[in-house]
């Protein structure tokens, strides 16, 4: 379905509008925003579309390489292949009741994973599904592992239906040349210790179709009523999981030309550990996962030649628990002449637990602290992060607006980048 037609594009030119539904191209049946993007590199192409129940022939034409000036609608969640496991830690399970409808639904679709980094387990891909993959060089995919032993995958997924035995199908995925991101949530007392090294050890041979691993703290909020019992790292056990992972890294970057395994910016953080430097991530290609954005948010500060400035202003600075202290020393070393900016580490109260980011962080928690805390000063400035893309709520579905009423103080939201960062604290 089209979403969007932008002006005097090719797009536009053909006579596409919003709202018309795209059948064929080039004779191809169109399922899917994969699919149009896999037939519709050529640049003449011929379109059947729907448009009030009567189909219509469209020609485009571009010139090579040019956008065809289109945006198609994401799926609707009636479309989108959902988990039918119940993994120990599964982040939605642990949400609180009441909450908008788009939060509790839990995909493992092959297809996201492609378009948008969204990891999959990989329990319900039939042969079809793994055809298209090959068909149409779905690569990379997002694959959430977990333990590469049969049982206790299993368990971990809490005992689908289906096979949890992961390695068979990573295997057949690496033959056909597909890429691979996999990751381990790790869960102290299940699949940590001899069970990751197993892990970790039965990964490394699919490297480099398994081009990363990614190990990652769980995260456990308050809402785990009838859940499994389930603890997070201590500072000890952080503090060994680093040294492990250097061990390995040392080790594959000497067998595989690649480090391999990486560790979430969390336990770096909660270990008070060192945090690597920027080539030890190997291009940042999974920093969204949170791995490697801690180094390059500060290498990114560190190489802004700042003169110095008047800039007569007071500021509150919203942060996460886990990061507000680090932000605090970078804050603090700005050449600015009368600025007063304060960091302030927002607890986060809405989901409790362990739960320590600033993308978690809701309006009313933020509120609630900085009226704790008192004169916010001249502006608040929040993480973008904080916010849902596209629709601009936190996550408890109150607006930066409503904080700004609530508060009586301007609110600016920032992007995660040292450079937003600065750029809001100079205006």
């Amino acid at each position: 379905m089209v979403a969007a037609v932008r002006a005097r594009t090719p797009a536009a030119s053909a006579g596409l509008a919003p709202g018309d539904r795209i059948v064929t191209l080039n004779g191809a049946v169109i399922r899917d925003v994969i699919d149009f993007q896999f037939h519709g590199g050529d640049d003449r192409l011929q379109l059947t579309i729907e448009r009030a129940g009567v189909r219509h022939s469209l020609r485009l034409t571009r010139r090579p390489g040019w956008d065809l000036g289109l945006e198609l609608e994401a799926p609707k969640a009636a479309e989108i292949s959902t988990c039918a496991n119940k993994c120990v830690f599964c982040f939605i399970h642990q949400l609180p009741r009441g909450m908008r409808r788009s939060l509790y639904v839990k995909d493992d679709d092959y297809r996201l994973s492609f378009l948008h980094g969204n990891y999959i387990t990989l329990t319900d891909l039939d042969d079809s599904a793994f055809a298209r993959i090959v068909e149409q060089r779905l690569s990379p995919l997002y694959i959430s592992v977990h333990a590469t032993d049969p049982e206790l995958r299993h368990a971990l997924l809490g005992r689908p239906r289906l096979s949890a035995d992961i390695l068979p199908r990573m295997q057949r995925l690496a033959k056909a040349g597909i890429r691979m991101h996999a990751q381990i949530v790790l869960c102290p007392g299940l699949n940590d210790g001899p069970h990751l090294e197993r892990t970790v050890r039965e990964l490394a041979p699919l490297h480099p179709h398994v081009t990363t691993t990614a190990i990652v703290p769980v995260g456990l909020t308050r809402h785990r009523e009838r859940l499994p019992s389930l603890r997070t790292l201590t500072e000890d056990e952080a503090r060994a999981l680093v040294q492990t992972v250097a061990g390995w890294q040392a080790e594959f970057q000497a067998s595989l030309g690649s480090r391999f395994i990486f560790l979430g910016d969390e336990v770096y953080l909660q270990a008070q550990a060192p945090v690597p430097a920027a080539d030890a991530y190997e291009g940042f290609t999974i920093a969204e996962d949170g791995i490697g954005l801690v180094r390059r948010f500060e290498d990114e500060f560190e190489s802004m030649r700042l003169r110095p400035a008047v800039v007569s202003r007071t500021v509150t600075i919203v942060s996460g628990t886990l990061y507000a202290p680090r932000l605090a020393g970078l804050v603090a070393r700005l050449p600015f002449e009368g600025l007063s900016a304060r960091v302030i580490a927002v607890p986060n109260r809405f989901f409790g637990g362990t739960i320590s980011v600033a993308g978690l962080l809701t309006g009313e928690d933020i509120e609630h602290e900085v009226a704790r805390l008192g004169d916010p000063g001249d502006a608040l400035l929040v993480p973008a992060v904080c916010l849902r893309d596209g629709e601009g709520v936190f996550l408890d579905d109150g607006t930066p607006e409503d904080l700004a009423r609530g508060l009586g103080v301007r609110v600016q939201v920032i992007e995660a980048s040292a450079r937003a960062l600065v750029q809001a604290l100079r205006t």
